[in-house]
């Protein structure tokens, strides 16, 4: 029986995804998310304002297991997809992102079987323990438990929280044609950022 999954093209480094123990902050389907077996991370190494990327771009670098889909912290209309076990194969798995076809959207629904992916070939999954300690994260982490959750077990969802729509999505506009430019040879940054994206 085919496995499905979730796959997410995100920037954030390893450290961050176990610190949040989860993957964020994305617009979605809670639902169908929270329906998926697996979440697999892939890595998008043309976006250097979540910190160091870990993988190769595109590599599946984290499988997690046991998911729960959680509102974002920060952003009200957005989700994290936390997982309870996770399995970090012992090298990136490469070319999974797209793998299926061109994905211009950064969430992909599949199986692991489409991804070329065998469960039974992963490094044994591991609970998740308490988040790493990193600098800039607060004690207590980034992401204490939120409400309303979505598991199996519990689909219902309330209405998310609105913004004023035309300006958060004209700015996601702006944001995504940025996050398009790749990354030029011989750049630096003038400035620190900190965890968040902002200049410090």
């Amino acid at each position: 029986m085919p496995h499905s999954a979730i796959v997410a093209f995100t920037a954030r480094p390893l450290e961050w995804i176990l610190h949040d123990q989860g993957s964020r902050d994305w617009r979605l389907d809670p639902e169908r998310a929270a329906g998926c077996d697996y979440l697999v991370c892939t890595q998008n190494r043309h976006n250097a304002r979540f910190g160091a990327p870990t993988a190769p771009h595109g590599a599946a670098f984290l499988i997690g297991r046991q998911l729960e889909v959680v509102r974002s912290l920060e952003e009200p209309d957005r989700w994290l997809i936390k997982f309870r076990e996770y399995s970090i194969p012992d090298k990136p798995i490469l070319n999974i992102w797209g793998k299926s076809g061109h994905h211009r959207y950064p969430i992909h629904y599949t199986t692991l079987e489409a991804l070329g992916i065998d469960p039974a070939s992963l490094p044994p999954f591991k609970p998740v323990g308490p988040p790493p300690d990193l600098p800039g994260f607060a004690d207590a982490g980034l992401y204490p438990p939120l409400a309303p959750s979505v598991t199996r077990r519990s689909p219902e969802i309330g209405p998310p929280a609105r913004r004023d729509g035309d300006v958060a999505a004209r700015l996601d506009a702006i944001l995504s044609q940025l996050d398009r430019i790749p990354d030029q040879p011989g750049t630096f940054d003038a400035l620190p950022w900190d965890e968040r994206g902002l200049p410090g």
